[in-house]
């Protein structure tokens, strides 16, 4: 029997649940780093960081809800040299998937300047 195809809604959201907690991450290390710089404006940058970190952490409940309503969950991830790895189970079938580190570069860029509302071209 064949391992059921997951529909690219289904995909995103799975890249998303990878990326989501790499991006939590990255927030908060900038939000320690803005702290410790001593910057006359750092709290109104540490402000806008915590804001957007809040829309993300929603957004990522949000994910992890609607794959455990579609029978999918994350088992397992893991940063290598070339990207992040991961497992998954759909529906009782094993899967992996691999994101390479500019792919999550640019995922987290997009998604930052989404809930931040800055955009990163001039278009």
């Amino acid at each position: 029997m064949k391992p059921p195809m997951l529909t690219q809604d289904e995909l995103h959201m799975v890249k998303e649940s990878i990326l989501i907690p790499l991006m939590l991450y990255y927030i908060h290390s900038d939000i320690q780093k803005i702290h410790q710089a001593g910057l006359r404006l750092d709290l109104l940058l540490a402000n806008g960081l915590e804001k957007v970190q809040d829309d993300i952490l929603s957004e990522h409940y949000t994910v992890k809800q609607q794959l455990k309503e579609r029978g999918i969950k994350v088992i397992s991830q893991r940063q290598t040299d070339s990207g992040i790895e991961a497992e998954y189970l759909c529906r009782g079938y094993q899967h992996r998937m691999a994101l390479l580190w500019d792919i999550v570069n640019t995922e987290t860029l997009k998604k930052v300047s989404h809930y931040s509302g800055f955009q990163l071209t001039s278009g």
